[in-house]
């Protein structure tokens, strides 16, 4: 604020007498400025001042409870004030217990609030003729509440117009406006303690809050803190707005039309050339806290927004140290120099000895500090800055005191000779700003605070170009903080905690801090391009309890310590084992170097750095590059890439032999057809190859599901030409039959489960040659099965063609036969490791054959016992494929045979010559020979099933008339790499 010398001339309060409390009750319009226009004589500001002037300008906006004195009420509901409202009789009232309140609601104040006595530009005043006795009182609060309302900011100039006669008498006017208003600060400026409560989708042009004037001829000035008065201030914003306000005209300037409002926030800074410093634009102010250097008194501000409010524009704090005057000087006038002479920042000589020993002001330390900690809650929004401007002395002119230092300077603090030596630090004031429960900050050009801390959810946005300053910051609970580009954060010490992110993906972004820490689930990602190790800046990653360290695909040099908290024990099973995450594609890569700190154990610089392979073991950090406990998380998938791709790559590399650290795997990643996962190897960690995806399983144990479908037909077509040669007579017929069955696929390559449902229908009929009886016939099946393995899924359609036939001789040795044509459809899909849903389809055609030489052996009339042995073929061609994650499998030729020898035994009941039962058992060893090989982006990959298994089998047929019969069989196979759990077929024939 500007000062200024007084004019104050008594203003005419005739117009004032007029604006009573019963008219302001009644939701009306008020005008704090006006115009007396004498008909005769032309307003002249040179007589403005004259006692006997006949045009005027008068004020009526001070706020009082006394309605005599013409002032405003203490409440203004569902009004209009156009202009200037002052608070400046109300707040200074101490003799009758006014309520120190001012209440605004449902109304517009088309203007602002202040608590000062109002003057325009030109230094012209007005009082309500009331003489003031000012003294502070430390508690008398001015409480201002705003709700459902909106003060604007936007009343920069009274504009009139004088009538008057001119020198040959003729009517005339002229229009006028006062000296601007706007210099007299935003929407609500006030230098008093305040409490302000802004409710109810209200809007607020900015708050400007500034330390009055502090005299009290009963206060101390220092020393014993138990007599400490502090100059406390509070805002609350509740679903509400604030936003800039002006502190300059802007009527003159706007666009289409439209001239600018106090609440169109820019975000344009202001560039100093000479000292290449950026300063805020003073329109741009949404909140703005000074204090008064002349004080004896800190400045304690509180704001608080909550559920869903908005700032908008910049928050500026400037603080002081406490009437900070010279050394040795006697600041209040006691005659006696002491530590009740203000905070100096250079200290106090109090014993004359020629050295000072205090440092003057209140005993506690926290006294002496202003403070501003703003608060967003609730899913409230910040754009704009933070501009703090402070006082602090370096651990060298700290005398006495109680706490030491409460800050660190960016800039670090320096000795004699200008060296580097700390940061730590003893400020005139404290800036923290705290995010909570999903709210967001986004910065605009340059922002400086002490402490942020993001929480529960909470975002803090740094945008394009634009930095962020902060001793510390904390993010919480899922918080994040994002860098865009050229953004960059500087800090003292990062926590990213408990699942937080802190997101420099974009690789123009930068953030330096001294420690970086992550804990918890927490992610620190980074997004450098390729060699590029200037993404971040540290001297210690600290990593613990699973925090993260992810750096996505970047080739990436860390020039710091990895280092983490749980280095007591490697045992996973201890209640003390800990470690912390570092995360990468599998193209990254990330080498450690350490910190930098080239020296070994015995205070010599190490010069074999070359030989020894040793980038850090320092003596002064008794760290080596990296020690402590830590899993390897790949976080890409893909079904690109050949074994050679991934198989063996680096993906860590710690530039120093004498690490202790401990790498292990957090997870496995589909890469091509294999999962791999990460492997230490000495200081090194490398990608281990282990199993097939699930996608590339299910792709190569398709050809081997689909024989398993075919050799559940040949099971049915056979148990047809079986029942034929016992039982009743058989001339041939129709028939039907259900086939299905559940297997299980593991040639340690490959791993299924299997379900297969179908059904097949046939026609024969019996032929009498010259030496044997054939039964000559066509068949048709249909089937569906379902393969899966963890996520991999495949939906399998077959239809199938066969002609067949059987001669059985007189000696009764039979022959059995058939040719089949098949074709496979399948549909493909899976889940990769990071979530990915894969899918595809192929289709195959086969041909096969199946041939039983058998003796049947009667036992009686009724028994029988046949040996036999059969081979079967199936010859598989199948088309190129890709999945949708890019596998590329080439078409494979399969050939599957079967071989199998075993024993039918059986008896037939015989009821009467139309009904017979026919239950019958089989014993089998069969062999399968499927030496397959599939190629897969590249590589072959065996896909083939084979061994030994022994089948064992029950089955019944039921003749209920001469033509017509029922039969069913199950069947287990077990031994070799494909196990038939079960298998059933149940059928009815009608026979010629």
């Amino acid at each position: 604020m500007h000062s200024w010398k007084k004019k104050l001339v008594v203003s005419q309060l005739a117009l004032a007498c007029t604006l009573a409390i019963t008219s302001q009750a009644n939701a009306t319009t008020y005008n704090t400025f006006g115009y007396h226009d004498d008909a005769d004589t032309a307003f002249s500001w040179s007589d403005w001042e004259n006692a006997d002037n006949l045009n005027y300008i008068t004020y009526n906006g001070y706020i009082y409870n006394n309605t005599t004195d013409g002032a405003y009420d203490q409440t203004f509901n569902g009004d209009v004030v156009n202009g200037v409202i002052s608070t400046y009789y109300l707040n200074n009232d101490y003799a009758d217990n006014t309520a120190n309140t001012l209440n605004i609601y449902n109304s517009t104040i088309h203007g602002m609030i202040t608590s000062k006595q109002v003057y325009d530009h030109d230094n012209y005043g007005w009082t309500n003729g009331t003489d003031v006795d000012y003294r502070w009182n430390d508690g008398d609060t001015f409480n201002l509440n705003i709700a459902d309302s909106t003060i604007d900011d936007d009343y920069e100039y009274f504009y009139f117009t004088d009538s008057y006669l001119d020198a040959d008498g003729k009517r005339t006017s002229e229009d006028m406006r006062t000296a601007d208003y706007a210099y007299l600060g935003t929407a609500v400026t006030l230098d008093v303690e305040s409490n302000i409560n802004i409710t109810d989708n209200s809007r607020v042009a900015g708050i400007t809050l500034s330390q009055g004037n502090t005299y009290n001829g009963d206060y101390a000035t220092g020393g014993d803190s138990a007599y400490a008065h502090t100059w406390d201030n509070t805002i609350t914003v509740d679903n509400s707005t604030v936003t800039s306000g002006a502190f300059t005209p802007l009527e003159g300037s706007g666009w289409y039309g439209n001239s600018e409002e106090p609440s169109d926030y820019s975000g344009n800074a202001v560039y100093d050339a000479t000292t290449g410093t950026w300063y805020h634009n003073p329109n741009d102010t949404a909140l703005s806290f000074s204090d008064d250097p002349d004080s004896y008194y800190s400045m304690k501000n509180n704001v608080t927004f909550t559920n869903g409010s908005t700032l908008m524009g910049d928050v500026v704090f400037t603080s002081n140290f406490n009437n900070a005057g010279d050394a040795n000087a006697d600041s209040n006038g006691d005659g006696v120099i002491s530590a009740s002479d203000g905070f100096s920042p250079i200290g106090y000589d109090t014993n004359n000895d020629g050295v000072e020993d205090t440092n003057g002001g209140w005993s506690h330390d926290n006294n002496n500090v202003d403070e501003l900690n703003l608060k967003l809650d609730n899913g409230s929004k910040w754009v704009g800055d933070a501009y703090f401007s402070y006082e602090y002395i370096a651990p060298a002119d700290m005398y006495d005191l109680e706490d030491g230092t409460n800050s660190l300077e960016p800039s670090s603090t320096v000795d004699k000779w200008g060296n580097v030596v700390d940061d730590k630090t003893f400020q005139s004031g404290i800036f923290t700003v705290a995010l909570d429960n999903g709210s967001e900050w986004d910065t605009v050009n340059t922002s400086n605070v002490d402490t942020l801390t993001v929480n529960n959810g909470s975002q803090v946005n740094v945008a394009d170009s634009s930095s962020l300053i902060a001793d510390t910051i904390t993010l919480t609970n899922g918080s994040t903080m994002n860098l865009s580009s050229y953004g960059e954060v500087d800090t003292d010490h990062l926590t990213v905690d408990s699942y937080s992110k802190v997101d420099l993906t974009n690789e123009t972004a930068y953030l330096y801090a001294n420690t970086i820490t992550v804990s918890n689930g927490g992610e620190f990602s980074i997004g450098a391009g390729e060699f590029d190790a200037d993404s971040f800046g540290t001297d210690t990653l600290e990593l613990t309890n699973a925090g993260v360290f992810n750096i996505n695909n970047s080739d990436y040099v860390l020039d710091a310590d990895l280092v983490n908290g749980h280095t007591n024990t490697t045992d996973t099973s201890n209640a003390t084992y800990g470690y912390g995450v570092i995360a990468m594609t599998s193209d990254g890569h990330l080498t450690v170097n350490g910190n930098g700190d080239y020296y070994n154990g015995d205070n010599t610089a190490d010069t074999t750095y070359s030989a020894n392979g040793e980038a850090d073991n320092s003596y002064t950090d008794n760290v080596v590059a990296a020690t402590g406990n830590y899993k390897v998380r790949i976080d890409n998938a893909t079904g690109a890439g050949s074994v050679a791709d991934y198989k063996g790559n680096e993906l860590i590399r710690v530039n120093d032999v004498n690490t202790d650290a401990t790498f292990s795997a957090a997870n496995k990643a589909d890469l091509g057809a294999y999962t791999y996962q990460a492997k230490q190897e000495g200081n090194t960690v490398v990608l281990e190859q282990m199993e097939l995806t699930d996608y590339a399983n299910m792709a190569l144990s398709i050809p081997s599901a689909n024989t398993n479908i075919w050799n559940l037909e040949q099971d049915t077509v056979g148990t047809r030409l079986t029942n034929a040669r016992h039982g009743l007579a058989d001339n041939g017929g129709a028939w039907v039959s259900y086939f299905g069955g559940n297997f299980n696929g593991d040639n340690g390559t490959i791993n299924y489960d299997q379900d297969v449902n179908g059904i097949m229908v046939g026609v024969d009929t019996k032929v009498d040659g010259n030496n044997a009886k054939w039964i000559v016939g066509a068949a048709a099946g249909f089937a569906k099965g379902d393969l899966s393995d963890r996520t991999g899924q495949v939906d399998q359609d077959s239809q199938s063609a066969y002609i067949y036939s059987s001669a059985r001789f007189a000696n009764n040795i039979f022959v059995d036969g058939n040719l089949s044509y098949s074709h496979f459809n399948n549909d493909l899909s899976a889940n990769m490791s990071d979530g990915t849903y894969v899918d595809g389809n192929t289709s195959s055609d086969a041909w096969g054959f199946g041939l039983k030489l058998g003796y049947d052996l009667k036992l009686g009339d009724a028994g029988y016992v046949t040996p036999y042995g059969s081979v079967s073929g199936l010859f598989q061609s199948g088309d190129d494929y890709q999945l949708s994650n890019d596998m590329k499998v080439d078409g494979q030729s399969y050939d599957s045979m079967r071989y199998e020898l075993g024993v039918d035994a059986g008896y037939t009941f015989t009821y009467s010559e139309d009904q017979a039962l026919t239950p019958y058992f089989k014993l089998a060893y069969v062999y399968d020979d499927s030496n397959n090989d599939a190629d897969v982006n590249g590589d072959s990959i065996d896909n083939g099933v084979e061994g030994s298994a022994v089948r064992v089998g029950l089955g019944t047929q039921f003749s209920f008339t001469k033509n017509f019969s029922a039969y069913t069989d199950a069947n287990y196979l077990g031994g070799g790499d494909v196990d038939q759990d079960w298998s059933a077929n149940v059928g009815v024939k009608y026979t010629w």
